[in-house]
């Protein structure tokens, strides 16, 4: 069975490699025409979208499908589509006097046949952005989607039949996704957890792939003395309830400085109070996922750490998980170890900004950190010294959705950007060009006088 897997995989691989050395370039309007076929057959089937996610998670809301899901990924191609052109334009560069009358310049060539891993917690935006912008940068795709979303890979199937010829869907479990990151792409593009991320490191080093990696991490919210605590709880709510707080650049930890630390934490259990109310909303993607949750919090439970609950923990399920506040605990605890992924926030106290950057970096390079202050000098601070894939200033997941901010994580939190044009270059090859004339005097000058040459240069260069 291993090796026939093995051999699909290859094969398929195989035959995209050669419909890309068919048509090693298309053009401008192909590669448009492409990404408006797909736009087409998601919007065609947004209502078939919206209920696949539903089948696939314990519950999920229209909301968290149509506004986080489905519309970035059309808005991502929209924005694809209207740069192309200017992207895809050779770009000028200075030759320099030394070879004139020379000519340079750099052509963004397709690299090949991408492969990319989606994992389940966005998979349509997850999936097809990064489809999407390798079409767009004239490439073939291999797509290898998440097992935990099986009714959503069929609608996406069936989104992706116009592009026929230009990209494979692949499924399968953790084991399909182990074969399929050991394949000879010409580019390897994966999004998940950190861990899952170095094995999918070592194994595109085996061929030398270039990988795109956009891990998680644990992304910190600093909140400082002078900061709108209203609006701050407010946007910890709004990213622990959005996907249950299953997103990647969602806040794993709260840092509070200690003279605002005790107004914060009642203001904050007032509002997860209130939003134990609300309807309508996504649950943890099954429960394994949920599990894992709890233990989280027992753990911290069990080292006699405060925990404010919107639900009771014993009564907690998938589809009905609540909000937990996990008050102070041990750097050491898991809690602040691992990657949340879900409804839990954890706050700890600070006694300034810089005792606050300390725990970050202590904790790993986070793919995002939220800033909430209205001074000037502590954004200053974040901006130029604190390693992170993105900084949000007095607000929080909204940049993801910016469709000309690149995105993507530092260290530990990933490696490479995709999104605005630095995902099209990503994933494309800057080809150097260097153009002469077919006139003969200047090979005739380096024939009979290098040694004049020689000392030309030394002259002017390693005075």
């Amino acid at each position: 069975m291993t090796e026939a897997l093995n051999s699909s995989i290859r094969d398929k691989l195989a035959t995209l490699k050669a419909a890309y050395l068919a048509t090693p370039y298309p053009s401008n309007e192909l590669r448009k025409q492409q990404l408006k076929k797909l736009s087409s057959a998601i919007i065609e089937n947004k209502s078939r979208l919206v209920d696949a996610a539903k089948a696939d998670f314990s519950m999920r809301s229209d909301y968290d499908s149509l506004v986080a899901d489905i519309i970035p990924t059309i808005s991502h191609i929209k924005y694809l589509s209207k740069h192309l052109d200017s992207w895809m334009k050779p770009h000028s560069r200075s030759a320099g006097w030394q070879f004139l009358p020379s000519k340079v310049w750099i052509e963004y060539v397709p690299k090949g046949v991408i492969g990319v891993i989606a994992p389940w917690n966005y998979p349509i935006q997850l999936a097809l952005v990064p489809l999407a912008t390798a079409i767009a940068a004239g490439n073939k795709v291999m797509l290898k989607l998440s097992e935990l979303t099986p009714t959503i890979n069929q609608v996406i199937k069936e989104v992706l039949e116009p592009l026929e010829g230009n990209c494979v869907v692949i499924e399968g479990d953790a084991y399909v996704a182990s074969e399929f990151s050991q394949q000879a792409f010409d580019h390897l593009f994966f999004t998940g957890s950190t861990h899952i991320g170095k094995q999918v490191y070592a194994a595109a080093a085996k061929n030398l792939v270039p990988v795109t990696l956009e891990l998680g991490g644990k992304s910190p919210m600093v909140v400082l003395d002078d900061a709108n605590q209203d609006k701050a709880i407010l946007d910890i709510i709004h990213a622990k309830t959005m996907n249950a707080g299953q997103i990647c650049v969602a806040p794993d930890y709260v840092l509070v400085t200690e003279s605002i630390f005790d107004e914060f934490i009642e203001k904050l259990k007032n509002k997860v109070r209130e939003s134990s109310h609300s309807k309508g909303h996504t649950g943890i993607v099954n429960q394994h996922h949920a599990h894992r949750l709890m233990s989280l919090i027992s753990d911290a439970q069990g080292q006699g750490t405060e925990v404010y609950s919107s639900k009771p923990l014993e009564s907690s399920t998938a589809k009905e998980f609540g909000i937990h506040i996990i008050i102070e605990p041990s750097l050491k605890a898991r809690v602040m170890q691992e990657e949340v992924f879900g409804p839990i926030v954890t706050v700890l106290k600070v006694q300034d900004l810089e005792h606050a950057k300390r725990v970050v970096q202590s904790l790993g390079t986070p793919l995002a950190c939220y800033l909430y202050t209205n001074s000037e000098k502590s954004e200053a601070v974040l901006r130029r010294s604190l390693q992170a894939g993105s900084l949000c200033i007095n607000d929080m997941l909204l940049h993801v959705a910016v469709v000309d901010l690149p995105f993507g994580g530092l260290g530990s939190s990933g490696m490479g950007q995709y999104h605005a044009k630095e995902g099209f270059i990503a994933l494309s090859h800057g080809k150097s060009i260097f153009k002469s004339s077919d006139k003969i005097w200047r090979s005739q000058l380096f024939d009979r006088y290098s040694h004049i040459i020689k000392h030309v240069l030394t002259w002017l260069y390693l005075r």
